[in-house]
């Protein structure tokens, strides 16, 4: 699915999968166990909701990380 970009339709909606991210962040506070990654998932898909993924399966998260990869790409093309 990553690979080809085919995240629809959605076999686990990506709301979903932010609400299992938050419970497992939740769990892990109230054991004092960090979970640093979680965070960073976390912020991977509020960032692909934002920018309208919500109805795509779990997966399109991977277009974040597509997304800011392009995004410094750009930048660096641009400082050149």
């Amino acid at each position: 699915m990553i690979a080809e970009q085919r995240y629809e339709p959605a076999g686990f909606r990506l709301p979903l999968g932010l609400k299992d991210v938050d419970l497992a962040l939740a769990t892990g506070a109230a054991a004092n166990v960090p979970l640093p990654f979680g965070s960073i998932l976390r912020d991977a898909f509020l960032d692909a909701l934002a920018h309208g993924d919500g109805d795509k399966d779990w997966a399109a998260v991977a277009s974040v990380a597509r997304r800011r990869a392009d995004y410094g790409r750009s930048r660096l093309t641009k400082r050149r």
